[in-house]
Formats: C-alpha cells, sequence, structure tokens
C-alpha cells in the first residue's frame, strides 16, 4: 500500500523498513506521527493480520484513525487505543481467566480512591489510633502517602507476597490490602489496576498472550519516551521473546509524565537491550519557524536541521513589573495580532491560532480576568475523562449511575444518601431510595436512571424530556444543569458512534478512560498548562509565568536530580508547540496565596539566552 502522504528520504526509510523491532527518535516537529501512520498503512497493505497502535491520550489514536480512515475495514484491521484502553479490551473477553466475573468498575475519581484509604485506616487498628491522633494536615499528607505508595506498587507490578521484603511499614502494607479488599467487595478497580490486571493475566494464562501475539502482525507505540515500568512489562510478557515487529516511536527531550512513573529508559536502554531494535534519527523538522527552533535548542541542544525550515518566524521574551501587568501585555498583544495578516501565518490570525501556556493553572488567574473584561474569548483545555458535571442535580445523577449499573458501589451509594439527606439500609436499591424521596426534580431524576435501559438505548430521549421540563427560581441554576445534560449526551453519542454493543456499564467505564470525550475545537484562545497541551501545537503561543519556582515548579528546584530535568523536558515541550511565533513572559512580582506581593527572579533556565 502506497503512501498517502509525501515522505522525505529518511522518513520513507523507516516507513519501508524490513520487519523486525525499529526505535524511532524523533525529535519535535519531524512528522514522527506521519511517519508511524505511513508504516502502518504499508504493513497492512502488506499482511491480512492487525496491527496493534498503543498511545498515550485518546486523541493521538483518534488522529491516527483519522489519517487512515480511507482503508477498507480498517476498524476490523488496526486497534488503535491507549494502553489502558487495550487493558480494558483484554480483560473484557478474558477477565474471567483470573477470576472477573465481569468487567469491574472504574473508581477514577482521586477523591473516591482517598475516601477509600479513609476506610481502609478505620479497618486496621494497629494504625488507626495513631492516625486518629494526627493533626489534620498530618492526616492528609498520609492519606496521599499511602495514595503514592499504592500507585507505585502497581506500577512496579510488585505481588502481594513480596510486598513485606518492599518496605518494612507492615502498616502501609495492611492498607494496600485492605484498600485492594474494598475495592474488590464494590466490584472496583482502579486504573493501575487495569494494567496490573492484564500483565497478571498474560503471565498466568501465557495462552491467551500468544493469542494476541499472533493476531497482530505488529506493535507499534507512540510517544514511547513516556513509557513507565508496568506499561514496558505488559508489553514483554505480550511479546514474549517471540514478537520481534515491535515499533517505538519517541523523544527523551519530550519525557515529561515522571509523576506518573515514566522515564525514556524504557525506550532508550530497556528496549534496546531487550529487542535489538534497528535504530533511526529523525531531526528535521516540518513544523517550527527558525526562530523558535532556534530557542527550544538553546533549552534541550537537538541538532535539528534549522536550514530546512521555511518560516523565520519570531521569539521574544518580556519582563513585566508583575504578575497584573504581565496578563495586561498578554492582553494587549492578542489584541494587536487578532485581525492582522503575517507572511509566516496562513491568513488572517484569529483566536483560534493562539494559544498561552503555562506550568500551573493559578498561573492564569490575572489572565482570565482581563480576557473576560475585553471580551476575548477563551477555554481552559482540559485533559479528557470524566465529566465533571457543575450542577448538584446532576452529580445527583453520576452518583444514582454509578450504583444502578453497580449495586455492590457502597463507596457512591453512602455519598448519595448523604448528599439526599435520607437514610436507608445499605442493601436498598435505587428503587426504594428513591421512594424516600419527596416530590421534585431529585426524585425525578433518579426515577429516570431507575427507568433507563441496561444498553442506554432510552438514554437520549430521556434527558431531552427531563431537559425541557427542568425550573428553577434561578435561571444560571437552570442553565448549569441544561449545559450538563447537553454535554452527556455529546459523550453518549461519542460512545454509541464507536460501538455496537452498547451498555451503560461500559458507557460509565468508556467515560473514565477519557474514550467518549468531545474532540470538537472550541473557539477562542486555548489557555492550558504544558502537560495538557502536548501533542498538540499552534500558530502562535504566549508562555507565561516563567519567574523562577514557577518555572521550573519550586519543588522540584528543592528536590533537584530527575524531577529537574523533567522540567526542562517541560520547557522545551512548552516552546515547541510554537509553530510560528513565541513570547515568554515573566514577572518581577507575583501576588502570593496569603495576600502579600513577593519579589521573583528570572527562570533559571531562560538565562541561557543571556550568554
Amino acid at each position: 500500500m502506497s503512501p498517502k502522504v509525501e515522505l522525505s528520504s529518511k522518513q520513507q526509510e523507516i516507513v519501508f523498513a524490513k520487519d523486525g523491532s525499529i526505535y524511532v527518535k524523533a525529535s519535535a516537529g519531524s512528522g514522527k506521527t506521519r511517519v508511524l501512520t505511513e508504516r502502518i498503512r504499508y504493513l497492512l497493505g502488506k499482511t491480512k493480520k492487525k496491527i496493534l497502535a498503543l498511545t498515550f491520550t485518546n486523541k493521538a489514536g483518534e488522529e491516527i484513525k483519522q489519517r487512515l480512515n480511507d482503508i477498507p475495514e480498517i476498524e476490523s484491521r488496526l486497534f488503535v487505543g491507549t494502553f489502558h484502553g487495550f487493558c480494558q479490551y483484554v480483560l473484557e473477553n478474558h477477565g474471567s481467566l483470573i477470576g472477573l466475573s465481569k468487567m469491574p468498575h472504574i473508581f477514577e475519581e482521586e477523591a473516591d480512591r482517598l475516601e477509600l484509604i479513609e476506610q481502609a485506616i478505620e479497618q486496621t487498628p494497629s494504625y488507626s489510633d495513631e492516625y486518629k491522633n494526627q493533626s489534620k494536615k498530618d492526616q492528609q499528607n498520609f492519606r496521599y502517602r499511602v495514595l503514592n505508595f499504592i500507585a507505585e506498587v502497581k506500577r512496579k507490578l510488585i505481588s502481594d507476597d513480596d510486598l513485606c521484603s518492599y518496605t518494612n511499614d507492615i502498616n502501609i502494607v495492611l492498607l494496600y490490602q485492605t484498600y485492594q479488599d474494598i475495592l474488590r467487595s464494590q466490584n472496583a478497580i482502579d486504573f493501575d489496576d487495569l494494567l496490573l490486571l492484564t500483565y497478571s493475566l498474560f503471565i498466568n494464562q501465557p495462552n491467551i498472550a500468544a493469542l494476541y501475539r499472533r493476531s497482530f502482525q505488529t506493535i507499534c507505540i507512540d510517544e514511547a519516551q513516556d513509557l513507565n515500568n508496568a506499561q514496558y512489562k505488559l508489553l514483554m510478557a505480550l511479546a514474549n521473546g517471540e514478537h520481534k515487529n515491535i515499533m517505538m516511536v519517541g523523544d527523551p527531550n519530550q519525557s515529561i509524565f515522571h509523576f506518573n512513573g515514566s522515564s525514556p529508559d524504557f525506550m532508550d536502554k530497556e528496549f534496546v537491550n531487550d529487542f535489538n531494535p534497528t535504530p533511526f534519527v529523525l531531526n528535521e523538522n516540518y513544523r517550527s519557524s527558525k526562530s523558535v527552533l532556534a530557542a527550544a535548542n538553546k533549552i534541550r541542544p537537538e541538532n535539528e536541521n534549522i536550514t530546512d525550515t521555511v518560516k523565520q518566524g519570531l521569539f521574544e521574551i518580556h519582563s513585566l513589573e508583575d504578575d497584573d501587568a504581565e496578563a495586561q501585555w498578554i492582553v494587549d498583544k492578542i489584541k494587536v495580532l487578532v485581525g492582522s495578516k503575517h507572511e509566516d501565518i496562513e491568513g488572517d490570525i484569529c483566536y483560534e491560532k493562539i494559544a498561552v501556556l503555562s506550568r500551573n493553572k493559578y498561573v492564569f488567574n490575572q489572565l482570565e480576568l482581563k480576557l473576560k473584561e475585553n471580551n476575548i474569548p477563551c477555554y481552559y483545555k482540559m485533559t479528557p475523562g470524566a465529566i465533571k458535571f457543575e450542577s448538584d442535580l446532576m452529580k445527583v445523577f453520576d452518583l444514582a449511575l454509578r450504583i444502578k449499573i453497580n449495586s455492590q458501589d457502597i463507596l457512591h451509594k453512602e455519598r448519595l444518601l448523604k448528599t439526599l439527606k435520607i437514610s436507608t439500609n445499605k442493601t436498598d436499591d435505587l428503587e426504594t431510595i428513591t421512594s424516600k424521596l419527596n416530590i421534585g426534580f431529585e426524585k425525578q431524576l433518579l426515577g429516570i436512571v431507575s427507568n433507563l435501559s441496561d444498553d442506554g438505548s432510552n438514554l437520549k430521549k430521556n434527558f431531552e424530556q427531563f431537559k425541557n421540563e427542568i425550573t428553577s427560581n434561578d435561571e444560571n441554576d437552570r442553565k448549569m444543569v441544561i449545559d450538563d445534560i447537553d454535554e452527556l449526551l455529546k459523550h453518549w453519542t461519542n460512545y454509541a458512534k464507536k460501538t455496537d454493543n452498547k451498555s451503560l456499564h461500559q458507557f460509565k467505564n468508556a467515560m473514565a478512560l477519557g474514550q467518549t470525550h468531545p474532540l470538537a475545537q472550541h473557539n477562542g484562545i486555548t489557555l492550558s498548562t504544558v502537560h495538557t497541551m502536548k501533542g498538540q501545537e499552534f500558530d502562535i503561543v504566549f508562555l507565561m509565568g516563567m519567574d523562577h519556582e514557577t518555572f521550573p515548579d519550586y519543588r522540584a528546584v528543592r528536590t533537584g536530580g530527575i524531577e529537574l530535568t523533567q522540567e526542562k523536558n517541560n520547557l522545551y515541550v512548552a516552546f515547541t508547540r510554537a509553530k510560528r511565533f513565541l513570547y515568554v513572559t515573566w514577572p518581577g512580582k507575583r501576588l502570593m496565596p496569603w495576600g502579600d506581593y513577593k519579589s521573583r527572579n528570572i527562570s533559571r533556565f531562560l538565562k541561557v539566552f543571556d550568554e
């Protein structure tokens, strides 16, 4: 199957490479997604087997699908999805072999997991008395410590038998085991369990791993620098030393998820040692302007071929008096840019071609106020995932839906009863809970949830009708409920388009994994943290808040080592989100949470521009 797009000689070499393991070190803007998709296109023309393409975001997976949608029967010939999505697919089909009677429900919210930890502490007598005597702050810190320990144990794939040799803290081991018992009692798992359980399935049922191994001609991994231990070991269990056709594409300088256990070493070292892949380097740049590339290379020298880029572009650093002046400068510059033309940018400059990035969301506080004052449309880019309902009424719906599809979910049942301010037996079903409510919209809503078909076939009709019946003394409250319902229906529509065998259970898990999130472009200026913006580019980028201990983050400055390296990678990623213009700003003073202004210095990373 011939390429659909034009390829450079370096890109062609990779696309048409012989079978076997391939390692592509692809720097920013080098066309790695193009190479990956065209390699898949080429392979599908050679084999009748399926291809497995693993990504780290649903958006990246959708982009690959769209680029290959002209291939007949592509849905049945290519599995594209995140590692978690692939694991969900495997467990839905073969989870019974490791004791799962049906696919568990995913507890995706951090607040839910923290509450389970609190319950685990109450059920651990050897520690609960000590915990009760701690201050509120120490209790909170401990709950997060346990949460991080649980995630670490699962990502390192440490078995229950090895827990005691992993740590000397017997209480934290007991808390981990109790936390897992509570999850199991409620027919639930968390995100890390998806990887852990699938790994366990492949190890303990090697015939299942062999089944998948035989069905995939090649395994392709995008953004491989973001692999963590559990993901890499899952890949090893699937390959089992027999599957050699593995392609990894990534850039070690864009590794920014260390907090999730990721490391470029799994691509750079482990994969190289285990598979002896043919190495390729993609260092041409087809995206960023010369000015942006030159600036990015000061942060992370890449030796990219800047001379091959066509557009000159623009890079500027500006120091402002304080964070208020910084926000005003950005607003004024946006006003000047929008509606104008520039030879480096195709067409008129509009809001949708502009993004403002920062290390942390709080940095946008002043800017959001000033954008609103100047009637400049903007939206804050969130990480796709489950719906975050704004209205109290639809938060009740979310709890009720969880209970309907999982009668063992005591956590959310107790939360629903508390929200509705009623008392009932924990074993009561949704219909009994509904009967104890006085007439009102909560009762009507719970009645709708109770009567939803298991396949969700009446969900849209019921909620369209409910939306028309909503009244409120406060028009803002009514609008909030209607907006929430509209958002729910968008997620349902996206889910329904992708599957023939629909179910409310599967819909809720798909939402938890971010598979139902609307991918339509929003209007206005995009505001985003650097982590959330990965994989997207804009013609014009403002990077604000570049004062030291804001970027790099103060915690990384104090810790040093790999944390600081990750911060520098974060900055490199931020720079390379700009295709043409990049404006970097920092305030000489910043309003601190306690209400005082504090003098700030320029980020240590920007000092290279004074050299």
